[in-house]
């Protein structure tokens, strides 16, 4: 499936009660910018955790809650290495307090974009079994089902988006991810019931109409195909794969001018764009313009071809000279196996032949 299109997000906000008042004012400050901390004041939030943190005057949850704090704060910052010291940070404030509910989901989030999905998933049964919010909820199943998802497991990716749903059932993003494990599972009329209410949810949202594409392609509905991926161009001109199977369509059902536009158009995009230009030469083929055709198959191929058609010619006389008495291959005589390859070499694509006399024709000139 070429496209592509589940937004995941990278950490999750969740509240925490203020802090009970410390012996030190300057740490109860610390706490303080450390909670209430921005992406404006970011180093200053992360500086003031840290001073908290080693103050020693906070244990258990709050020290929980400065380290989780901590954590997303790195995420506005610019560091290289910041995804790897949020992961610390969740992780310490996980050990300072196991039912951490919202670092262990930030912390599943970090796996699942490292391809942990395991660990993905333990974090999330953890934070449920701690106790979470709907908000909470919501999250973690779309983050399990996330998890499941990558792992192929369709039904559990299923049965977790739906759980999230029911609890925001307007979330485009899990109606996204669930229509795209439909569509993956083969089940196209509940994938495409999902997309129809992200586009009525985002009527702007190019990629849904796209998702819906592909699952109208497998249908073989190459109306709705055309349809959807020309409003996905509209809402985004630069959009590569809605060009691939709106020419697709338009190339089954013999619109072989608006086909090559839109190969035109990927190559534009892409002048190194094989799958455009090699399918453009088959659109020209079928137009019978061997010239153009055979300008946009690279060298390799056309030699692979005429191979091709040189190797079946010499079976051909090869088989025409043998007799009766040939020797017998798995019960098959070679008369018999020669005859099936006269018939296949006659059945050839004729995209092939003209290839071969365009080529002849070019060198005689």
């Amino acid at each position: 499936m070429r496209s592509k299109n589940f937004a995941h997000a990278w950490l999750i906000v969740l509240t925490f009660g203020a802090a009970a008042a410390v012996s030190r004012p300057a740490a109860a400050d610390d706490r303080q910018d450390c909670s209430n901390g921005s992406w404006e004041t970011a180093e200053a939030t992360i500086a003031a955790c840290a001073r908290a943190i080693q103050s020693g005057d906070c244990q258990g949850q709050e020290l929980a809650s400065l380290y989780h704090a901590r954590g997303y704060s790195w995420s506005w910052t610019s560091f290289a290495d910041r995804v790897d010291r949020a992961l610390q940070d969740y992780t310490e404030a996980i050990r300072a307090n196991p039912k951490s509910g919202g670092s262990l989901l930030n912390r599943s989030q970090i796996y699942n974009q490292r391809h942990d999905y395991d660990r993905a998933i333990a974090d999330v049964n953890q934070a449920f079994e701690a106790g979470l919010s709907d908000y909470g909820k919501r999250v973690g199943y779309r983050e399990r089902g996330y998890a499941h998802q990558a792992k192929g497991d369709k039904d559990r990716a299923i049965a977790d988006y739906t759980n999230s749903l029911q609890l925001d059932a307007d979330n485009y993003v899990t109606l996204t991810a669930r229509g795209n494990v439909y569509f993956a599972k083969g089940d196209l009329d509940r994938a495409i019931t999902d997309y129809d209410r992200v586009i009525d949810l985002y009527p702007k949202y190019a990629v849904a109409y796209y998702n819906r594409c592909l699952a109208y392609n497998k249908k073989g509905d190459l109306d709705r195909v055309i349809a959807d991926c020309s409003q996905a161009i509209a809402l985004y001109p630069r959009y590569r794969d809605a060009y691939y199977y709106r020419s697709s369509a338009y190339q089954a059902n013999g619109d072989l001018d608006r086909a090559i536009a839109d190969y035109d158009q990927m190559i534009a995009l892409d002048p190194d764009d094989r799958d455009a230009r090699s399918n453009r030469a088959t659109a020209y083929l079928s137009k019978g313009d061997v010239r153009r055709a055979i300008a946009d198959f690279d060298q390799g191929q056309v030699l692979l071809w005429l191979a091709t058609i040189v190797l079946l010619a010499v079976i051909g006389w090869l088989c025409s000279r043998t007799g009766v008495n040939a020797r017998r291959w798995s019960g098959r005589t070679m008369v018999e196996i020669c005859e099936q390859q006269i018939v296949g070499m006659r059945h050839r694509n004729a995209a092939l032949e003209r290839i071969a006399l365009a080529l002849e024709k070019h060198s005689s000139d």
